[in-house]
């Protein structure tokens, strides 16, 4: 195909690309899919945890009141009361379509009333999780008529109908027994007194960021509404998971931009400064926009989804894309070949160097952390894309464009300097590795994965503040309960939750909130049931009857005690119930069997591991700890990776040159700038993440090109081709610089791991590698 019809086909080509990666895309900014992994049963749940766990989907709502505004007329203490307000908001939250349910935080959720009221039948099943104790007090006939008066004024309370629709099959209100617990938590559940504190559960995942920023934004309409009615004299204060998940979301968004429209800025105005032409600026970042464009078309077919991070780090790629190009710009412009003949020079050295940076990308998808499995894909495309394009296609776009290549100052000097104290420096150099050795034991590993977040200091202080309102059960610490059915499990339940109360009572663990009465094991029930039997005699009902008659109650409909129900109360029709969604949050899903969530309040972890310790089935869950856990093994992978990759490349180097020597040549510089980057985090104490890891694997994948090409030398000129790998780095190094402006600490460690090792792997190519001679 001639010049003319490549060019043309690329200009047709390019926009039709761009429409259909468009049509294609759909970008995740979930921070779940990005941050953890879901190779083993821990991750999924701790995945699925963080992305729609029940207690993570809750927001925490404050409502109090302001001083007045200067000339606003107080319309009215009942009005401007908080609990008039607060109880106005509910109602008017409560019809926002992304909102599950809402309550006051003092109060149980409106959908619990049914659903206790529906336990009533099995009141003598389920009264008590330790019938052999609690029994004797429940059912002491001195008691009777004391109880019957408490019936009276249970009836007579504003709750009178609740109780009148239990109290027809259960006339000792036994199945309320159980959920007195409950009760009191949620009466101690607000700390603010007023009717002020809220609990709103949303529908949409916690960590579905477009969704929870419209539901924030409706939420903030429906208070400023009702708040302008009330003259302004109500603030509100929000906390939880989802408000973090959107405040992450605007700052990744704001990287994404930042980081393209810098990086491509950066590129854009060091070639122009090596090369003084907007023709051939034009059309190289053409073909760096068309190998973005391939990358993400790649990445959006291989993937359901591509996040917003792969996307900020793939712009990193604008820099890389440009050094193929430029290696055939800077040699056309020293020695006045035409580009074809540039490119069919170099054209073994830069598949080389492009097989390199694939290797080194491509083993980020090993590493176990799921947002570079993507980056992955999206390097493999695109740099593929940018060599067959520099090879195919750029020699046509530059046919008209005079191209002219700056002499980078210190170049030639620093390569003819390494040349004349060669025995000197390496000499230093050898003393520098021997001792960059003996540091790298004093590395400091970075153990909390939450370093690696946004920081949201202020935030942090917002959530702190509000949740001073509530009571503390911790949405990411748990007991969690395993077995191959729901009889086990739900035993090995009750075993825990009877450990708790002892635990509670030494202090260890201030609430929790477990599953009984709401699931019940058959095992727990029978004992019940038999104490219940064993009882309810004709005595004890004549008893009650007469109690009944004291209070003024009638005998007729309330002195009959039933007698247990045959069956048991089978979780599989809980399960079919509305209860399934109060429990929702408790039930976990795992791959096998049946999982069972006790959610903590505030604890001593290491206590309440061991007294847990010796209950089959039974274990402490902690988000935070498999998160550093999950730090942990991606470090270790990373390093294993760091290692195989410098195998594989050298594996492909020696198969082009087949000379050993070369092959160590090539890549001692890289390896020699990871080790002395280490080193230097060593004395400087630097917290050493897996990031950091990850940022020094794919420096080496982009030096091992410099060492490539300065040993290959295929232009015959060693000035040249130094000054290529100059203009090369420099590239680079604008591009990754770029990600240093982002707030996600993510982009910042990328930006400083890999500045650093091309900086330096570049300075250290001419000193490690003789210089070739000119021929």
């Amino acid at each position: 195909m001639s010049f003319v019809w490549r060019k043309r086909w690329f200009v047709l080509l390019f926009p039709l690309l761009l429409a259909i990666t468009f049509w294609q895309i759909k970008v995740e900014t979930d921070l779940n899919a990005f941050f953890t992994a879901t190779d083993d049963e821990d991750s999924r749940l701790l995945a699925g945890l963080l992305k729609s766990g029940e207690l993570s989907r809750r927001y925490l709502l404050v409502v109090e009141k302001t001083e007045p505004a200067p000339g606003i007329s107080n319309p009215g203490e009942t009005l401007n009361s908080v609990a008039a307000f607060s109880a106005r908001l509910v109602a008017q939250l409560a019809k926002l379509d992304d909102v599950e349910q809402v309550w006051p935080a003092d109060q149980p959720p409106l959908d619990w009333i049914d659903a206790v009221a529906s336990y009533a039948p099995y009141h003598a099943r389920l009264f008590s999780l330790n019938p052999q104790t609690d029994a004797p007090a429940l059912f002491d006939p001195t008691q009777l008529a004391t109880k019957a008066d408490g019936l009276k004024q249970a009836l007579l309370s504003p709750k009178g109908n609740f109780v009148k629709a239990i109290a027809k099959q259960d006339p000792l209100l036994l199945s309320l027994n159980g959920f007195k617990a409950l009760q009191g938590q949620f009466q101690q559940q607000a700390k603010l007194g007023s009717g002020g504190a809220l609990i709103l559960q949303s529908r949409p995942a916690a960590l579905d960021s477009e969704a929870q920023t419209r539901l924030q934004a409706a939420i903030h309409a429906s208070f400023d509404s009702l708040n302008a009615a009330a003259g302004g004299a109500f603030k509100l204060s929000m906390a939880g998971v989802p408000v973090f998940s959107v405040a992450a979301q605007s700052e990744i968004s704001q990287d994404v931009t930042l980081v393209s429209v810098v990086s491509s800025l950066a590129v854009a105005l060091v070639f122009l400064f090596l090369f003084h032409s907007f023709s051939a600026l034009h059309w190289v970042m053409m073909v760096q926009g068309a190998s973005f464009v391939l990358g993400t078309l790649a990445t959006a077919l291989a993937f359901p989804q591509v996040h917003s991070l792969t996307l900020a780090l793939g712009a990193s790629l604008i820099g890389i894309s440009s050094d193929y190009p430029i290696h055939v710009m800077v040699h056309c412009a020293k020695h006045s070949n035409t580009p074809l003949s540039a490119v069919r020079l170099l054209w073994p050295s830069l598949l080389m160097g492009g097989l390199t940076t694939v290797i080194g990308y491509g083993a980020l998808g090993f590493t176990g952390f799921p947002g570079f499995e993507q980056i992955a894909v999206f390097a493999l495309a695109s740099v593929a894309a940018s060599l067959g394009l520099t090879r195919w296609v750029l020699p046509a776009l530059l046919t008209n464009s005079s191209l002219h290549s700056a002499h980078l100052p210190g170049i030639a000097a620093w390569v003819n300097f390494c040349g004349k104290h060669r025995k000197i420096l390496l000499g230093l150099f050898a003393v520098s590795v021997v001792l960059a050795g003996l540091c790298l034991p004093q590395i400091r590993w970075m153990d909390d994965m939450q370093k690696l977040a946004v920081d949201m200091d202020l935030l942090k202080q917002q959530d702190a503040a509000v949740r001073s309102h509530f009571s503390s059960i911790e949405p990411g610490r748990f007991v969690l309960i395993q077995a191959d059915d729901w009889e086990t499990a739900l035993q090995r339940s009750e075993a825990a939750e009877r450990r708790l109360q002892s635990l509670k009572q030494a202090g260890v663990v201030s609430e929790y909130h477990g599953l009984f009465p709401w699931l019940v094991s058959a095992q727990l029930q029978a004992e019940n049931a038999k104490f219940y039997q064993g009882v309810t005699t004709p005595a004890f009902q004549l008893a009650w009857q007469a109690g009944l008659a004291k209070a003024g109650l009638s005998v007729e409909k309330l002195g009959s005690l039933l007698p247990a129900v045959n069956e048991p109360l089978q979780p599989a029709k809980i399960m079919d119930s509305p209860v399934k969604h109060i429990l929702s949050g408790q039930i976990v899903t795992g791959q096998t069997g049946v999982m069972l969530s006790l959610w903590l309040g505030e604890h001593d972890p290491d206590k309440l591991i061991a007294g847990l310790a010796d209950l089959e089935g039974t274990r402490y869950f902690s988000q935070k700890d498999k998160l550093d856990h999950l730090a942990s093994k991606y470090r270790d992978r990373s390093l294993a990776m760091l290692g195989i990759g410098i195998g594989v490349m050298a594996l492909f180097i020696w198969l082009q040159q087949r000379d050993m020597r070369k092959v160590l040549l090539t890549l001692l510089p890289s390896i020699a700038s990871v080790l002395f980057i280490f080193a230097t985090w060593a004395l400087m104490g630097e917290e050493v993440s897996f990031l950091h890891v990850i940022g020094l694997l794919l420096s080496v994948s982009l030096c091992v090109d410099y060492g490539i090409f300065f040993i290959d030398n295929r232009g015959k000129d060693a000035d040249v081709t130094y000054h290529a790998i100059a203009s090369s780095t420099l590239t680079t190094i604008a591009s990754f610089g770029a990600l240093g402006l982002g707030k996600t600490p993510t982009l910042p460690i990328l930006a400083l791991s890999v500045s650093l090792g091309v900086s330096l792997g570049f300075l250290l190519c001419p000193l490690l590698i003789q210089k070739p001679t000119n021929k």
